[in-house]
């Protein structure tokens, strides 16, 4: 499967979705390949909620966050 960011924003979508009223700001996706790839930032763009990570990685991480909420 290929991971590209159209799908990974569509993940961070939803788990904004699942959230709903229990996080204070939402999450958006954050690319940038020459600091090593993606991350969650928060709504602001103030603070990194993840590390930089592959976009591999980011989707396994974005399907398992929305799994757990």
């Amino acid at each position: 499967m290929r991971v590209t960011k159209k799908l990974l924003e569509d993940k961070v979508e939803t788990l904004n979705r699942k959230l709903g009223g229990f996080a204070s700001k939402k999450l958006e996706l954050d690319h940038a390949a020459c600091y090593g790839g993606y991350c969650l930032k928060d709504y602001d763009g103030s603070h990194h909620v993840t590390p930089r990570m592959s976009g591999k990685e980011m989707l396994s991480y974005l399907n398992g966050a929305i799994d757990w909420v």
